[in-house]
């Protein structure tokens, strides 16, 4: 693209050019500015100096300047001024025409050479021209028209010039195959009359407000627009651009600004092309750049700084950043923005703005179009607050997660920090979660400077559920955790569990487990709990119930090493009517004794127990007792018992009865023995079943 050409304005009979003071790029233009004041070395009417193509007559002015000879006449009287300029060297040379229409800027009236008004409100020419000319230098041809016009009260005055260049190899070719690149230029320029400028300044309306550039938003009035544009193209390459630069003075409520607006745009013969916008208004600020390639390479980004004002009067400052690309096989997109937010304090007795918070956050988006199309995601944010003449960084945040469509893959995690003023982390809140479409996890859990924590976790596969809950306390070196489990197999089968320890320094005190579980539709439940301490005490206990059969169980152990032990168990036949009860005891102590106990019982038709145990003498005892019924009424009860005192003595006796049926008839028989050679036996006939 070439060098951004400056448009130039003419004023005055002479065509000298006058710079309107603004912030457009500088032009290198064809041929040297004429200053606002030529240094006259010599002027002469009618003598046109050799070399000039342009006839002039007997009102003709030649001025020479340090770097160009001028010639120019017109019919007196008529503001019509036409002329030629050649610079010493050679080098440049142009032709002009200036019609000035006799109305002064901010004055009625119109001249000769000026279009006709086409009723009330009609702009009216102040003056207008054009200019031709060749730059052998720059290899450069141009064309320029201009034009300044007012509305009928003079208030407002719109100025428009128009701008064709062309670059050549050869300035003097008749022909156009010799134009490497061409390009064209329009500059407009609206702006109150002096006079009306310092009245729209100071709030006071205007008569003109026809000619007011539109402005969006309702509190918003444009005071004064200029806008340049240029369009061009390189005809050896097939490239081609653009470029348009506005400026602009707006009042947005009560208070005057300045605003501008520039977008350029470049555009390769492959298709290729970048481009790049700029906005102001005040203190805020956009930009804009974008491209493409030929080979599908595309990106863009955009900034923006802005002061934001709410209805509440609060204030705030917003700076943002956004980038993209795409080329081809992977996109990606990523956002940062930094919004400082500010409140009014009284210092002596003024107040004063004073920054509150500022927060920092951002973005990233990515996916891949080839493979397993994986696609990411990152968010962040961050929080600081003044302290101390400095920013202290208050809490942060991050979140990322991931997908692989081809297979449909996703998992991801996020942190949050709340920081404290010495600059720890005083808390940190975690997440971490996985999702393929058949089984997903989902875990989160805090986490405390003094090392207490809580969190839970779930999760679910083809129909199977599971999930827990867990927290955990610190005071100093002491602490204690709790956790609590579900598990669902999507079959019935469904349990809970609770569980906790408790632990000082390094070392576990106590610890306990309950688990709770049942089959839906089976009537089959159970529970079972356990614990112990560092002291040496354990203990356990179970409990379970099917259709056919109920159990139950304790045992446990002491620092002092007593153990001990219960069980029963209940058997039912299909009707539930129990067939079967069997209890069981036992124990022991640290000093040696044990015992042990056992009882069952069947439909009442068959009863048995039997006790055993010994002391740490060494004595000994075993009893049993027994009973079983026919169904004739028949039956049997017999009882068995011995016992060794420890120091070489036994002793022991057993009896029994036994009756026909219906209870009818029976005998009776003992016997009793020991050591010691006793042994006694004996047996006799009874009426039938005893009564005891």
């Amino acid at each position: 693209m070439p060098p951004v050409l400056r448009l130039s304005q003419f004023r005055g009979s002479r065509g000298s050019q006058v710079e309107e003071p603004d912030r457009l790029p500088p032009r290198p233009t064809a041929a040297p500015r004429v200053p606002p004041v030529l240094v006259l070395r010599n002027v002469q009417p009618a003598k046109v100096p050799e070399g000039f193509h342009y006839h002039a007559g007997t009102t003709a002015v030649v001025s020479e300047t340090e770097h160009f000879v001028e010639v120019s006449d017109g019919p007196p009287g008529s503001g019509l001024t036409m002329g030629e300029r050649r610079s010493h060297d050679g080098t440049w040379t142009e032709r002009f025409v200036h019609q000035c229409s006799g109305a002064a800027p901010g004055g009625a009236g119109q001249g000769k050479g000026s279009p006709k008004g086409k009723g009330k409100g009609t702009m009216q020419p102040c003056d207008h021209g054009r200019r031709m000319g060749k730059n052998s230098a720059l290899g450069q041809r141009y064309k320029e028209t201009w034009q300044r016009v007012q509305d009928p009260d003079g208030s407002c005055i719109r100025t428009k010039v128009e701008r064709h260049v062309q670059e050549v190899e050869d300035v003097d070719a008749g022909d156009d195959t010799a134009i490497h690149q061409e390009w064209s230029e329009d500059e407009e320029v609206w702006e109150p009359a002096a006079g009306d400028a310092a009245a729209r300044a100071s709030g006071s309306s205007s008569s003109s407000s026809q000619v007011v550039a539109p402005s969006k938003p309702t509190d918003r009035e444009v005071l004064s627009s200029r806008t340049w544009t240029q369009k061009g193209k390189d005809r050896r390459t097939g490239r081609t651009w653009s470029r348009a630069i506005t400026r602009r003075k707006v009042r947005v409520r009560e208070e005057v600004m300045s605003e501008s607006e520039e977008e350029t745009l470049e555009v390769e013969a492959d298709g290729g092309e970048r481009g790049n916008s700029r906005h102001r208004l005040g203190r805020s600020i956009s930009t804009k750049e974008w491209g493409a390639q030929a080979n599908g390479n595309r990106w863009r980004s955009t900034y923006i700084l802005q002061t934001l004002v709410n209805p509440d009067g609060e204030v705030r400052g917003r700076e943002s950043v956004h980038k993209w690309y795409d080329n081809g096989q992977e996109e990606q997109t990523e956002e940062w923005e930094t919004l400082d937010e500010f409140e009014q304090v009284l210092v002596g007795d003024s107040s004063r703005l004073r920054l509150k918070r500022r927060i920092r956050s951002g973005r990233k988006d990515g996916r891949q179009h080839t493979g397993q199309c994986t696609e990411w995601h990152e968010r962040w944010e961050e929080t600081e607050v003044p302290e101390s003449l400095t920013l202290r960084l208050q809490k942060k945040k991050v979140e990322k997660w991931w997908r692989e469509n081809a297979c449909n893959n996703a998992w991801g995690e996020h942190q949050i920090d709340n920081i404290g003023a010495d600059g720890n982390v005083e808390r940190t809140e975690r997440r971490k979660w996985y999702d393929n479409g058949t089984e997903r996890q989902d875990e989160s859990w805090t986490e405390n400077a003094d090392g207490s924590a809580e969190g839970t976790k779930e999760g679910t596969r083809a129909g199977e559920s599971w999930g827990e809950r867990w927290r955990r306390t610190c005071a100093g070196d002491e602490g204690a955790q709790t956790v609590e489990k579900w598990h669902d197999d999507g079959l019935g089968k469904k349990v809970e569990s609770k569980e906790g320890k408790r632990w000082q320094g390094s070392k576990d005190v106590e610890w306990h487990r309950e688990e709770l579980g049942e089959v839906v539709g089976q009537n089959q439940n159970w529970t079972v709990k356990t614990g112990g301490n560092a002291q040496g005490d354990e203990w356990f206990e179970s409990w379970a119930e099917r259709q056919a059969e109920k159990t139950a169980e304790k045992r446990g152990k002491n620092a002092a090493g007593d153990e001990w032990r219960e069980a029963w168990v209940e058997e039912y036949d299909a009707e539930g009517i129990r067939i079967r009860h069997q209890a069981e005891k036992q124990g022991s102590n640290a000093r040696g004794d044990a015992w042990y106990e056992q009882w069952i019982e069947e439909q009442e038709k068959k009863k048995s127990a039997v006790k055993h145990g010994k002391n740490a003498d060494g004595a000994e005892w075993h009893e049993e007792w027994g009973e079983q019924a026919g169904e004739d009424g028949s039956g049997v009860k017999w009882t068995s018992k011995w016992a060794d005192d420890g120091s070489g003595n036994r002793w022991g006796n057993s009896w029994g009865d036994q009756w026909g049926s219906s209870g009818q008839g029976g005998k009776r028989w003992v016997e009793d023995w020991d050591n010691k050679g006793k042994l006694e036996k004996h047996c006799h006939g009874t009426h039938g079943r005893p009564d005891h």
